[in-house]
């Protein structure tokens, strides 16, 4: 599958249950109201996930025969920089390519029920990102009682006080490298306790890209966005990081359960001691987790980067 300058395609035939490979070619944005907020100087690996992901699942409804009634519910996910350079903005137009492999999980009539997804990352030709994920297509049943089962795991022990949403509160957009407060998905820390920090999350933002579609629960873009923003907020706090020059070069999350966009949540952030890379830049490690109620969303992993 190849076209250029979208993250979209065209069903071409239906393949074989087996390992395929495909190429997407795609503009960088340069006008784009999410992935250009910010200091401009570097693309937005967002834009880069949310191509992995938009084409994956396209891939398997239209090339692997997945139903569309079935949907996608992602088991894990990591997004890499192993080479900034090419990431840095220059002011003019940039391509990005992805080489994606995809394989076929539990193959039934000829069908996955799951895929496991690799892809290659080249800007203007030079390799310098990888993308992995892990996708189940659950029968519509079945993903309506694991919703159902998962809210009530949420609201337990809220019976006396139920759940409601939360009045809108975030950080000021620069302190996660944004200009618009619409970008932003983080609030000020709920709490801070021996350098463990919580915060409050937009399940909700109301921009498009972070919207649940139809099935309603918080999708993926909203975790990884929310992981950059809150690894930031907390580096600056602890380590002194300037979230302007802050980079986000490793992500990875393994998801639990589905999260509601009507109920609170909320991330907990601890943060290892910073290192330095070969180029003696500051680099930090944080442990992410995401959560509604009493119940567990998501963990994640992120590396930040401070290149200055």
């Amino acid at each position: 599958m190849h076209r250029p300058a979208t993250p979209e395609g065209f069903l071409l035939d239906a393949t074989a249950p087996v390992e395929q490979r495909f190429a997407l070619s795609a503009e960088l944005p340069d006008t784009h109201g999410v992935f250009n907020d910010g200091p401009g100087t570097f693309h937005d690996l967002l834009f880069a996930a949310e191509s992995l992901r938009q084409a994956t699942q396209f891939v398997a409804h239209q090339y692997f025969r997945v139903p569309a009634e079935r949907p996608a519910v992602f088991v894990s996910s990591g997004m890499d920089i192993q080479d900034l350079g090419p990431w840095r903005r220059t002011g003019r137009p940039a391509h990005m390519a992805l080489d994606i492999t995809l394989t076929p999980v539990d193959v039934v009539n000829g069908i996955p029920r799951g895929l496991d997804c690799r892809g290659a990352v080249a800007i203007d030709g030079e390799q310098c990102g990888s993308g992995t994920a892990r996708l189940l297509f659950l029968m519509p049943g079945v993903y309506r009682a694991h919703r159902a089962l998962g809210r009530r795991e949420s609201l337990q022990g809220q019976v006396s006080a139920p759940f409601r949403p939360a009045v809108r509160s975030a950080v000021a957009p620069e302190r996660v490298a944004r200009l618009d407060p619409r970008n932003v998905l983080v609030g000020p820390p709920l709490r801070a306790i021996d350098g463990e920090f919580v915060l409050p999350v937009a399940a909700a933002p109301g921009n498009e890209l972070f919207d649940g579609g139809s099935e309603g629960h918080i999708p993926g873009p909203v975790f990884l966005e929310a992981s950059r923003q809150a690894a930031t907020v907390v580096a600056a706090e602890l380590h002194g990081f300037r979230p302007a020059h802050a980079v986000l070069t490793h992500w990875w999350a393994s998801f639990r359960g589905f999260g509601e966009t009507d109920l609170p949540l909320t991330c907990t952030v601890t943060s290892r001691e910073p290192l330095r890379d070969r180029a003696g830049r500051p680099t930090v490690r944080l442990r992410i987790t995401f959560s509604q109620g009493s119940r567990v969303l998501a963990t994640t992993s992120a590396t930040l980067l401070q290149d200055c």
